[in-house]
């Protein structure tokens, strides 16, 4: 999956008072909870903010998880989910 996907993709969230009073913009916060539901730990998703120019504490990052728990998808998965490895096949 490319960047420019994963930036294009929503969460869906129909109620917007989840958002209510948040000083950061709606797709900064959607792209930092997909970024953690895709494994990245709220530090590092810190950090990729502040390396795109967004300064939030990860404490931020991990109450914008919290708001969505219940509202975002499953992770995308990577294709093919078999890989071989040292020439053996195995089941991702």
């Amino acid at each position: 999956m490319t960047l420019k996907d994963l930036l294009s993709e929503n969460l869906g969230v129909d109620d917007e008072d989840v958002w209510e009073n948040e000083r950061t913009p709606t797709p900064v916060r959607c792209f930092a909870v997909r970024l953690h539901s895709m494994g990245l730990s709220v530090r590092e998703v810190e950090g990729v903010l502040a390396w795109l120019g967004v300064d939030r504490c990860y404490q931020a990052v991990w109450n914008w998880k919290e708001k969505l728990a219940e509202t975002q998808s499953d992770p995308p998965t990577a294709e093919p989910s078999r890989v071989a490895v040292d020439e053996k096949q195995i089941e991702v």
